[in-house]
């Protein structure tokens, strides 16, 4: 169950000063490296104006996973969105979502890459990622092949009951999958991948358990 019952939370940040994590958030990271820098900050472009969360250093390691913690809601069951946009530059461009956070080696992570021109959902247990096959799908092949672009906004989401998946981007469905690990209820935030650059608006966690 979620903290304060079962109602959806809807975060757009534009009550939360500017310059630092917003409230009921917290930052980590997942391996080793420069620390990462979550802050709210304004933004002409937000989907929902005028703020947004970004995280803003360049200077992440290759494989170091940043992780923003919604600490408001636990649950094992959801629906879970957020806007993202990934900035452009060099080295990793990859963001997204967190889910069923434990601690910083123990969840979901759903990404989205602009350098890689895909979507892939992963089990992170005990710090190594494990990408989770998508249904009906070849053996060996993990989420799907699409062309994310830096400096777009897009909306990402993932609908989670129990060992099942749905991940979707805007209105479109674009795999399914399922995980033989049992479900265990957790948090859930969004994350960058080593130097990524990106920002993050209209985070909605709806728990249904």
């Amino acid at each position: 169950m979620s903290f304060f019952g079962l109602a959806a939370e809807n975060v757009n940040f534009d009550h939360d000063p500017a310059g630092r994590l917003p409230r009921y958030w917290s930052a980590t990271q997942t391996h080793p490296g420069p620390a990462a820098e979550w802050l709210v900050r304004r933004d002409p472009a937000a989907p929902s104006k005028p703020n947004v969360l970004s995280q803003v250093s360049d200077g992440g390691a290759r494989y170091e996973f940043n992780l923003a913690i919604f600490e408001r809601v636990f649950c094992r069951d959801g629906d879970l969105s957020v806007k993202f946009r990934i900035h452009p530059g060099h080295g990793a461009r990859t963001a997204g979502l967190v889910l069923r956070y434990h601690d910083p080696d123990n969840y979901y992570l759903l990404h989205f890459s602009a350098d890689q021109h895909n979507v892939m959902l992963f089990h992170v247990e005990g710090g190594k990622a494990e990408p989770i096959q998508a249904s009906h799908s070849k053996p060996g092949t993990y989420g799907v092949d699409h062309d994310i672009r830096p400096g777009v906004w897009y909306l990402g989401k993932i609908v989670f009951r129990g060992k099942r998946f749905r991940v979707m981007l805007g209105n479109r469905q674009l795999f399914e999958a399922q995980d033989d690990a049992a479900p265990v209820g957790g948090k859930t935030g969004v994350w960058t991948k080593g130097s990524t650059v990106a920002s993050f608006d209209d985070f909605r966690i709806d728990p249904k358990d």
